[in-house]
């Protein structure tokens, strides 16, 4: 993603934890139970995560899709974004005490791709840093790694590139230390393109990669195409492409996370919205937490 994406995406996160924290404050969660419900792919509960942004939107936790929420900003003022930050980790973790019983990092500031070998493994060790601090700060939240541990990929899959896939395989292992220290792998399945097949063969691929970890693989899906697609930004997916890629999450992880909606105010009767409640009910998805 360019440099845009990346502020907006924090800046994203940062209003979202401020916004939604202040709405729950006075109705802390409760703490969860074992999950004995909706059992998904690998006999794990089925779970639906709400981490969309849409202005008006209800409460969707009455639904039994609870809140997952990011954390604002890991730094400190003036400290340089190129170094882990305790004291900053632990600030933002503790703003999500009460608010929410899961979370995730969106750490976009330290890539591991397109980036040189030392770089790529000084970042898997800061990542695995920020998670250890995190475990620390807070051991009862659950967390993990937007499209970190596993890094997604798309074309390698698609066009079955060996030495591209190699490559990506072996990130994906060296990125276990990461993985170990977290409770849920969180890969990106955004639509870039109008093809089905191909985003079904890249999605396929990821969520297989992700199971390396043992770790419940909960996938992002966005109802609408990417923005770096010129042609397509802004668009919805096709109401027949949108239902594959929920039938997708359902056959190969252990549910999904939707995202979405800056400033976009909530339409109850859009027809992604619908296509996900029927999901659900086909699920019986069940927050266990309520």
């Amino acid at each position: 993603m360019d440099m845009t994406i990346k502020s907006r995406r924090a800046l994203l996160a940062t209003a979202l934890t401020a916004v939604v924290g202040s709405a729950l404050a006075a109705q802390p969660p409760k703490p969860e139970p074992p999950r004995n419900l909706n059992v998904g792919p690998g006999n794990r509960a089925y779970r639906i995560f709400n981490s969309m942004i849409y202005a008006a939107m209800p409460n969707l936790q009455s639904l039994g899709m609870p809140r997952l929420l990011s954390t604002g900003s890991l730094w400190r003022p003036k400290v340089p974004h190129s170094q882990v930050d305790p004291e900053g980790i632990a600030d933002a973790v503790h703003a999500l005490e009460g608010h929410t019983n899961d979370y995730y990092f969106d750490l976009e500031e330290w890539p591991l791709s397109n980036v040189a070998p030392e770089v790529v493994s000084a970042n898997i060790d800061k990542l695995a840093q920020v998670a250890v601090i995190a475990r620390r700060v807070q051991p009862r939240l659950k967390f993990g790694f937007y499209d970190m541990a596993p890094r997604g990929t798309y074309w390698p899959l698609v066009l079955n590139k060996t030495g591209d896939l190699q490559q990506w395989h072996e990130l994906n292992q060296r990125s276990s230390v990461i993985a170990a220290q977290v409770d849920y792998a969180f890969p990106s399945l955004y639509t870039f393109y109008d093809n089905l097949p191909e985003w079904e063969a890249a999605a396929r691929g990821v969520l297989q990669n992700a199971r390396q970890y043992g770790k419940p693989v909960y996938p992002f899906l966005w109802p609408q195409y990417h923005d770096s697609n010129a042609a397509l930004k802004g668009t919805y997916v096709p109401p027949e492409f949108w239902r594959r890629q929920l039938e997708t999450c359902r056959d190969h992880a252990d549910g999904f996370v939707l995202w979405g909606g800056y400033k976009q105010r909530w339409d109850e009767n859009a027809v992604w919205w619908q296509e996900v409640r029927q999901m659900a009910t086909e699920m019986r998805i069940q927050d266990a937490s309520l």
